[in-house]
């Protein structure tokens, strides 16, 4: 998107959950702190004609969600309305100030078409929104978007994924939410398959800023990946981006064991200074060790296991430290 296109404080969001195709959502950040979300979507032709040989009269019903987040938000704006351009025409509608979900009726306007009994917005050409919008904080401006007639989406302002220690912290927020019965948190070690993590609850409906996180207590160690998976009520999913966490790159004095989980019988550590130093002995679940020696090199070759839960044990025998890693032999 060239910066010229719109005023400074404005910027046109890209929706990372879409119902059917890629939606626009036009958002204006005030210099008082605080942003204007706003989608609109035409939803149907209003007609009066039953005779439609010479053209008819007709009005576009649209779909709209606008919604306020940040700091100082306003009781409402001083200006927000907007034109749908339907072929030649730029017909005009009014959207409330305050925000909210709903829907309002363009003016009328006449096509010559005679198609009135099965008019759509794609069949009369309505493929772009302009908004008029002024406020504190915002001067008055045009701001134009395409538009597309999909469902209103539940936007994902942000999605961030962040190693803390052995632990790594997953954390978005939605500006818009509607029918959002949940969210996953899925894992990767390779960014083709995916794992369960967590099922966090969506707030249903909501025009309001919503913050969510949660942790990923056993990441993968070196590199594990991330998307968040968003299901409807009505079961309709979809995904968002991916995120990389390095784990290794960021808690470089951490020990880490990998691949973890592992099909094979090749261990290998990050983060040991001086692997001559070291014991390694591997535990299943009941506490037994099964396997034990004493390091060469930052990889060992360890006899085939069972799959399940091991604990890998590194004791230090010059310092007498010892660090436990859990490992998922499968």
């Amino acid at each position: 998107m060239k910066k010229n296109l719109l005023p400074v404080f404005a910027v046109l969001f890209l929706i990372f959950f879409s119902k059917t195709t890629v939606f626009s959502q036009l958002s204006v950040t005030s210099t008082k702190g605080y942003t204007v979300h706003i989608s609109v979507v035409p939803k149907a032709i209003i007609t009066n004609s039953s005779n439609c040989n010479y053209g008819y009269t007709y009005s576009v019903k649209l779909d709209y969600n606008v919604s306020f987040t940040g700091s100082n938000i306003p009781k409402k704006l001083y200006t927000l309305q907007g034109t749908i351009g339907c072929g030649p025409s730029s017909i005009f509608f009014d959207l409330p100030n305050d925000g909210g979900i709903g829907s309002v009726n363009s003016s009328n306007d006449w096509t010559a078409q005679t198609n009135c009994a099965t008019a759509t917005a794609a069949s009369l050409g309505c493929g772009k929104i302009s908004i008029t919008i002024e406020g504190p904080g915002i001067s008055n401006r045009n701001l134009t978007t395409t538009i597309s007639n999909s469902p209103l989406p539940v936007s994902l302002l942000d999605f961030n994924a962040r190693a803390e220690k052995t632990k790594v912290k997953l954390s978005w927020q939605t500006a818009i939410e509607i029918d959002n019965d949940h969210f996953t948190v899925e894992r990767s070690v390779d960014g083709n398959t995916w794992g369960f993590v967590k099922n966090i609850p969506g707030a249903k409906n909501s025009t309001t800023l919503q913050s969510y996180e949660c942790y990923d207590e056993n990441p993968y160690a070196v590199t594990t990946y991330y998307r968040l998976k968003q299901t409807d009520i009505d079961g309709k999913f979809t995904y968002s981006g991916v995120r990389e966490v390095k784990m290794a790159d960021a808690n470089s004095n951490t020990i880490f064991v990998f691949p973890n989980p592992n099909a094979g019988n090749k261990l290998n550590f990050r983060g040991i200074a001086d692997p001559s130093k070291v014991l390694l002995t591997v535990h299943d679940a009941s506490g037994t060790a099964v396997y034990s020696s004493a390091l060469t090199s930052n990889s060992v070759e360890i006899p085939s296991l069972k799959p399940g839960l091991y604990l890998v044990r590194l004791n230090n025998k010059v310092t007498g430290d010892v660090t436990n890693l859990k490992y998922v032999k499968m």
